[in-house]
């Protein structure tokens, strides 16, 4: 194989950056990196379940109901990981397995009356992290970064459909 060949089997790859556009990707992807390290760890240390349970959780409250399967598929997890993420939830009484209505196999997860009670506390930790991070932050460009990040998110998502991802 030649390095043209080399070459050519990466056409998704783009012109070669030069230093500077390099330490700029490491820098922001670094930065990200630690907040959502900085985040979850914050959150992880006041919040009574796992990262893998609140996952689940949070999915369910965007749509309640919805398979491990399904589940896993978003969390892109294998179904097993979900199903214990899922049995621990079961037993602190915020979720429920009920059947499927049209596929016998399938159960469907439901949160449970217990979990709305009180739920407004895990949302009061989320919010009371969420003020400290923004905090000292004018909301103009606490709007601007929330403006920035949505696109960013949206040109990956296109690429991952562009490139088969």
């Amino acid at each position: 194989m030649s390095d043209n060949d080399t070459t050519a089997a990466i056409p998704i790859a783009g012109p070669r950056p030069d230093a500077k556009e390099i330490e700029e990707a490491l820098e922001f992807s670094g930065l990200l990196q630690e907040f959502g390290r900085l985040l979850s760890g914050e959150y992880d240390r006041r919040m009574p379940m796992s990262r893998g349970q609140s996952a689940v959780v949070a999915l369910l409250m965007e749509q309640d109901g919805r398979t491990q399967t399904e589940l896993a598929e978003e969390m892109a997890m294998h179904k097993v990981s979900v199903g214990a993420h899922v049995d621990e939830l079961v037993q602190q009484g915020l979720v429920e397995r009920r059947p499927h209505p049209t596929d016998r196999r399938s159960k469907q997860i439901w949160l449970t009356p217990y979990f709305h009670s009180v739920k407004f506390l895990g949302q009061g930790v989320f919010t009371m992290i969420h003020s400290r991070a923004i905090e000292g932050i004018s909301k103009q460009d606490y709007a601007h970064a929330v403006k920035v990040l949505t696109a960013m998110r949206d040109n990956l998502k296109r690429l991952k459909e562009e490139t088969g991802g």
